[in-house]
């Protein structure tokens, strides 16, 4: 495999996602095994982005290590910071997943006791409404009103 090329637009986004990330795969004394690489394909397998962290004052050997992983997983480089690099590679469709479609979710249903809507649903349904911002009729200013909301 080759190395993954994305726009700089995908680049700057996964950036600013990956700044909260703390790394996920550290090298050992060992350095870049076989095992390491496949600890590195599960975690963009399941991540997709994925920080690394590989010890050692040799520059050169780094980043012949960084290429080497790019090379045989398949991903982009999106930043390198000293000793940390992170990767990302697009997640693999999931076969045996079953798509829930959002009128199934559990979330939007309101749980029923003998057909009645129960008080706690009634307080999280309203909390799901997004507030509107209408011109108050007297003052000449908005005020949030949520929607649905009586007028």
């Amino acid at each position: 495999m080759t190395e993954l090329k994305i726009d700089r637009q995908q680049l700057l986004k996964l950036r600013s996602e990956s700044h909260a990330l703390n790394p996920m795969v550290l090298l050992g004394q060992n350095g870049l095994t076989d095992a390491v690489l496949k600890e590195i394909g599960k975690a963009l397998d399941s991540h997709g982005l994925v920080k690394i962290r590989i010890p050692g004052d040799d520059r050169e050997e780094r980043d012949a290590d960084i290429e080497r992983i790019l090379n045989e997983m398949g991903a982009a480089r999106i930043q390198t910071i000293g000793k940390t690099v992170t990767i990302w590679r697009p997640m693999p469709e999931k076969e045996n997943s079953r798509a829930v479609s959002s009128k199934d979710s559990e979330e939007d249903r309101p749980r029923s006791r003998g057909g009645k809507i129960l008080r706690t649903d009634k307080k999280r349904i309203a909390k799901r409404k997004t507030p509107i911002r209408r011109a108050h009729p007297k003052r000449k200013r908005t005020v949030k009103k949520a929607q649905g909301a009586a007028s």
